[in-house]
């Protein structure tokens, strides 16, 4: 009975330790797997703004020269000297 009694300790000490082991290398990977999917993350985010950054600077050169264009014509038709006349302002209430 102490030889089986021992055997059973010593099988569950080297279950114990295997489980121990095998838990940190899965503890491991999920960490390197974490770091790695966070540093996709923050590649994707900084890419989104970098793209978004030049929507809104392309955005506003098309707006600028929307707003030339308009301003010329405008000119070429007549309405530039309408902005050196005194208007009665509108009262919003």
């Amino acid at each position: 009975m102490e030889l089986l009694d021992a055997y059973q300790k010593k099988t569950k000490s080297q279950m114990e330790s295997q489980h121990e082991r095998e838990l940190q290398k899965l503890e491991q990977k999920v960490s390197i797997r974490r770091a790695h999917l966070e540093q996709k993350i923050e590649e994707e985010l900084a890419a989104l703004q970098k793209e978004r950054t030049e929507r809104i600077k392309h955005l506003l050169e098309r707006q600028d020269r929307e707003l030339s264009a308009f301003d010329s014509e405008s000119r070429s038709l007549g309405f530039g000297s309408l902005g050196s006349l005194d208007f009665p302002k509108e009262d919003n209430r």
